[in-house]
């Protein structure tokens, strides 16, 4: 019986017991998962896409006891055991006697609602349920195991197989889901980095960063019920894909989150990461690995359009593989002007209070590898403060007095001038609402011999009006308020600068294309001073 008719019984309720009511089914371009209430079974389909193969009986057999045991790592509660599915004297069932048709895996189900990638659509992800991600991940990586067989797969030879691989599987999808200028950027952007950054790979290696990891971490990966977070469906099929980099690992759940239009909590993600993990030199390689990741999304969305499937369908794939092909595009093009740099970034990023300047100050960080040196939490450790504790003083008074803000630019340009002698990029993250601080900037500048890339966040103000209101019910370093935006509006003075390192970014603006547009003008200044 082929895997077609197996389906079809499948899909019957009585086929898994009397009290079943009704069967949901997903398919995916690797297997059926169906849904009966209590509990989910998964089978696979008999495929064989040279990085996978699940042509014969025997080998989704192994391959379904493979994802039991790696699975059971970080949700056991969650996967359950392999049940044969067998036909006696033409009765087909689950678990009977006679020959065996296919393996399924049973599992213990779960409301699809509580998927991250559903919860995030919501509004029902925070900052909370981040950090209790990353507590989870930095645990399963420092108690997974690391050998050397799983050393060799973070060897740049190895790395490079899996690239060539991607570039010669996508060959026939040029001018179709990727353009031939994207295939040929995106090709030379990785082979230069293998060229420049090949010392990086051993670097990851002899740091211990490669581990046995889960290998398909994204959204639809993650269940986060009100008592727990499950972490499942690692990849089972192919040790190249699941020896990894931590670096590989995580940037796919970041880059899972850039793509559905989450950019601020992909980067609050990695700052949180690295804060606890202490893996400070994963921004070396995490856009590599970024564009990777979103490279091969875009490769499997693009198989998917092999399969028979409805015009309708037909047109949102090969949307979502462009997408992807353009994300990786994007991370390439950081990746560049990493290699291509011959001084440090320096980025200020300065507007009222409330506009969203820490915002995508973080964002940047992650995305170029910069130190963020913040006025607020500068102003705090001048005054001997815990940096979350609340100052309500009027304007220009007590803690943000003319002498203390001051101060504070003095202390920040010294800081700037430290991480700038290390040939360190850098982001000062301030108002900067005077032409006297801004003038420091350029002192400092020439000093080293930088152009500054000046960012200025703005929003309308009922947005800004409603943003401050929502801190105030958050632990954060700002002191913002209403009060202060207004104040400082009326002062604020009008930049006078060249145009080609100035920058006007409206945070207000939240669609992916907007967004996209926005990261790609820091993008355009950046390679206009390089």
């Amino acid at each position: 019986m082929d895997n077609e008719n197996i389906v079809k019984f499948m899909k019957k309720p009585e086929f898994f017991g009397k009290d079943i009511k009704s069967v949901e089914t997903i398919e995916t371009h690797i297997s059926y998962i169906f849904l009966t209430g209590n509990f989910a079974y998964k089978i696979k389909k008999p495929v064989n896409y040279g990085f996978l193969d699940f042509s014969t009986l025997e080998k989704r057999k192994f391959y379904c006891f493979e994802e039991l045991k790696l699975n059971k790592r970080l949700c056991p509660e969650i996967y359950i055991e392999i049940l044969p599915i067998t036909k006696n004297n033409n009765l087909i069932e689950l678990n009977g006697k006679g020959k065996v048709l296919e393996y399924a895996l049973k599992m213990k189900e779960f409301p699809q609602e509580k998927l991250m990638k559903n919860l995030l659509k919501k509004g029902k992800i925070t900052t909370k349920e981040i950090k209790k991600i990353n507590k989870i991940l930095i645990n399963f990586y420092i108690t997974s195991k690391t050998t050397d067989e799983i050393n060799r797969y973070g060897k740049i030879e190895n790395i490079k197989k899996n690239i060539i691989e991607n570039f010669n599987q996508t060959k026939s999808f040029i001018n179709k889901t990727i353009s031939e200028d994207n295939y040929n950027y995106i090709n030379k952007s990785v082979n230069l980095f293998f060229k420049k950054k090949k010392n990086l790979f051993n670097k990851r290696i002899l740091n211990k960063n490669i581990h046995d990891c889960h290998g398909d971490l994204h959204t639809g990966n993650i269940v986060i019920t009100k008592n727990k977070i499950y972490i499942f469906d690692c990849i089972e099929f192919n040790k190249r894909f699941r020896y990894c980099d931590t670096a590989s690992d995580l940037g796919f759940l970041a880059m899972d989150l850039d793509y559905l239009n989450y950019p601020y909590t992909s980067s609050y993600m990695m700052k949180n990461y690295i804060e606890n993990s202490n893996d400070h030199d994963i921004l070396q390689i995490l856009n590599f690995y970024k564009s990777y990741r979103a490279y091969v999304r875009g490769k499997v969305n693009s198989f998917n359009l092999n399969n028979t499937i409805k015009k309708e369908k037909y047109n949102i794939i090969l949307n979502e593989a462009n997408k992807y092909f353009e994300l990786s595009k994007y991370y390439s093009s950081l990746v560049r002007i990493d290699i291509k740099k011959k001084k440090p970034l320096f980025f200020i990023i300065c507007g009222l209070t409330g506009t969203g300047k820490s915002t995508l100050s973080m964002k940047i960080s992650i995305d170029y590898n910069a130190k963020i040196i913040n006025t607020d939490i500068i102003r705090k450790k001048i005054a001997g403060m815990n940096i979350f504790e609340k100052h309500y003083n009027d304007f220009n008074t007590g803690l943000y007095s003319p002498n203390n803000i001051s101060s504070t630019y003095e202390k920040v340009i010294k800081k700037a001038r430290q991480y700038l002698n290390n040939d360190e990029n850098v982001i000062i993250d301030a108002t900067f609402q005077k032409n006297e601080y801004r003038e420091m900037v350029n002192e400092i500048a020439e000093e080293f011999d930088v152009t500054p890339i000046i960012i200025q966040c703005v929003a309308p103000e009922n947005i800004v009006k409603k943003w401050l209101e929502e801190r105030l019910k958050t632990k954060t370093v700002s002191d913002g308020r209403w009060e202060i935006y207004q104040s400082q509006k009326k002062i604020f003075e009008p930049f006078k600068i060249k145009k080609n390192n100035y920058l006007i970014i409206d945070m207000s603006k939240d669609s992916f294309e907007e967004r996209k547009e926005n990261f790609n003008s820091i993008l355009l200044k950046i390679n206009g001073i390089l």
